[in-house]
């Protein structure tokens, strides 16, 4: 913590550009934040095949550093989250998650998505994003077999709720991490959609001689109905957390 206590003289930065400096520095690490929480919540996979699903959130950054952020970067806004038939293959889906803020007014938006096979593996992964001045669009086929993407491995666990542990290998930007899927406990859950009994879900990063280590985390409140809807998501990243709630029905 001692960084945060430094002065622009102390951090051998001038004082008149030393607010600028740490401004940068926040907008940053809560794009950061933002981008790990749209690649981790493309959810809306376990509607019945041949269904389309689109659930509306509420987002919102949290923690030591979403406190801070407030008066430099949008701190809240809407998510839309997309499920459809690929029309290609049988039981292929393809989701997509659309972050957006209100206060943003320069047209910035985080889009994700990706195309899961109908054994739930990933095909393909896409991604474009505008922030403070920044555009960036790419889509990756995932190569290696057996790896699901995020939005796959959640498909798999709205279908399975798993009662024990569940590893997966989890592909996210272009590398490959060995995570593991806890259920933590079953628990009421008020968003702005209502009240729900919630199966509560967490996704943890496994350190494994030789592999990647994820250091993210992701919580999951799945509520305990048919389709396993998420009504609560939430992606943690270094001081600051993004969590997404679930809205009622337009």
């Amino acid at each position: 913590m001692a960084a945060w206590r430094l002065t622009g003289r102390e951090s051998g930065v001038a004082p008149e550009c030393f607010q600028s400096v740490m401004v940068r520095l926040l907008r940053h690490r809560l794009a950061r934040v933002v981008l790990a929480a749209a690649l981790l919540v493309p959810l809306a996979g376990a509607a019945p095949a041949g269904a389309i699903e689109s659930l509306d959130y509420h987002w919102s950054l949290r923690g030591f550093l979403g406190r801070l952020a407030g008066v430099v970067v949008p701190h809240e806004g809407r998510g839309q989250l997309r499920s459809r038939p690929d029309g290609q293959s049988e039981g292929g889906r393809i989701t997509e998650l659309e972050i957006t803020s209100a206060e943003a007014g320069r047209g910035e938006f985080f889009r994700y998505g990706g195309e899961m096979r109908a054994d739930g593996t990933t095909a393909q992964a896409w991604s474009s994003y505008r922030w403070r001045g920044e555009e960036k669009s790419h889509r990756d086929p995932v190569a290696e077999a057996g790896v699901v993407d995020v939005a796959s491995g959640i498909h798999l666990i709205r279908q399975r709720l798993p009662a024990g542990p569940l590893r997966l290998r989890i592909w996210s930007d272009g590398k490959v991490y060995p995570v593991v899927v806890s259920k933590v406990a079953t628990e009421p859950v008020t968003v702005p959609a209502g009240n729900f009994v919630a199966d509560h879900y967490r996704i943890r990063g496994v350190k494994t001689p030789g592999q990647r280590y994820w250091k993210g985390g992701l919580d999951l409140w799945l509520a305990k109905d048919e389709p396993a809807t998420p009504v609560r998501i939430q992606v943690e990243r270094g001081f600051a957390n993004v969590r997404l709630e679930l809205l009622p029905n337009a």
